[in-house]
């Protein structure tokens, strides 16, 4: 769904009258444009809440409608609710109205900043994760709570496959592509195929949990004592290595400037996650899925990268006066340069043992 031009002062604007009218802002309050993404805007209310403002989706799951992705989050942080892995959720509003043709939910405000990869940011991420997967094993947290709407993903690795494979194809059709770009993706595709015979470990110990499935290093709060996970918009309910192999896909990683994770921080993490678990029998099955799965979310972001440097992306004209869409223009910039080194890091990771 194309992305539509937003004239950001009048939605503001209109957002807070909104607010005014529902009783949900005082006129000493203020409201402050905090980030403007593809899909939201993040507004500061006062000094303790967040609203978030659907405009967009590109996500194909939701059909263009943008009140279906504010219903579909509400749902994950009443899942949530209690936990302290995310927002908590004061209010929503799921449907347009006349006043505020939008749909938006209020949070509180989390304390901290991105996720910087140190070792302290890594053990508290660790012990989000692990929080995060374990929660089915209580009956509270049953995942057929989430679903609908948030979709069951059965078969992963070919489901990752068959979406990697089609993220790559504008890339490998254009004139314009580089043949050892070209190369380097079918190399990986290819590699991927030959694993995908590894799928049954994950039926062979059976764990599904919610995964978020986004790891970026914006989609995460973290302060001295907790990481926090936000926005939920990718969510499914499926094996909780997708969340392991997406948090150390080089592609994720390399969005915080460019960085590269060293072996004994990766190792690190993934000691912290274990641990944090505080389950061997559970441990080991997600230690199957992982050697099975992990490397599929980093294939399908290396060929989704190529994809769109081919099909995107009017979003960042339309948007050039934000501090968001200036970011991930540079961040596009650095993926084409990056694009060969990550590549064979990952070719390197299709090569490891299971």
């Amino acid at each position: 769904m194309p992305t539509i031009a937003l004239n950001l002062t009048r939605l503001k604007d209109a957002l807070r009258e909104h607010l005014s009218q529902s009783g949900q802002v005082s006129d000493s309050e203020s409201l402050s444009l905090l980030a403007h993404g593809e899909a939201n805007l993040i507004f500061c209310l006062g000094d303790s809440r967040l609203v978030r403002v659907a405009v967009n989706t590109p996500n194909q799951r939701f059909g263009g409608e943008i009140r279906r992705v504010t219903q579909f989050e509400q749902v994950i942080l009443t899942y949530l609710a209690g936990t302290g892995l995310s927002h908590t959720l004061l209010a929503a509003q799921t449907e347009p109205t006349p006043d505020f043709p939008y749909t938006y939910l209020v949070t509180n405000y989390l304390e901290g900043r991105s996720l910087n990869y140190s070792r302290p940011h890594l053990q508290l991420a660790a012990a989000t994760l692990a929080r995060l997967h374990r929660l089915p094993l209580s009956e509270e947290f049953a995942v057929a709570r989430l679903t609908p709407p948030v979709p069951v993903v059965a078969r992963p690795l070919h489901l990752f496959y068959q979406e990697a494979a089609s993220y790559a194809q504008p890339y490998l059709d254009s004139s314009d592509a580089d043949p050892e770009i070209v190369a380097l993706l079918k190399a990986v595709l290819d590699k991927a195929k030959q694993r995908l015979q590894t799928e049954h470990l994950l039926t062979d110990y059976p764990h599904v949990c919610l995964v978020h499935s986004d790891h970026t290093y914006e989609n995460w709060v973290v302060n001295n004592q907790h990481a926090y996970l936000i926005d939920w918009e990718w969510a499914e309910v499926g094996s909780p290595a997708g969340d392991l192999g997406h948090f150390l896909s080089p592609v994720t990683i390399r969005r915080r400037q460019g960085y590269r994770m060293p072996a004994g921080d990766r190792a690190f993490f993934l000691q912290c996650y274990y641990e944090a678990l505080g389950d061997r029998t559970l441990a080991a099955a997600i230690a199957h899925h992982f050697a099975a799965f992990g490397v599929f979310p980093a294939v399908r972001s290396l060929c989704w990268t190529a994809g769109y440097w081919i099909t995107a992306n009017r979003w960042y004209a339309e948007a050039a006066e934000s501090p968001s869409a200036a970011e991930r223009l540079e961040r596009q910039r650095r993926s084409r340069q990056q694009f060969p080194e990550l590549g064979a890091e990952i070719l390197a990771w299709l090569d490891g043992e299971v």
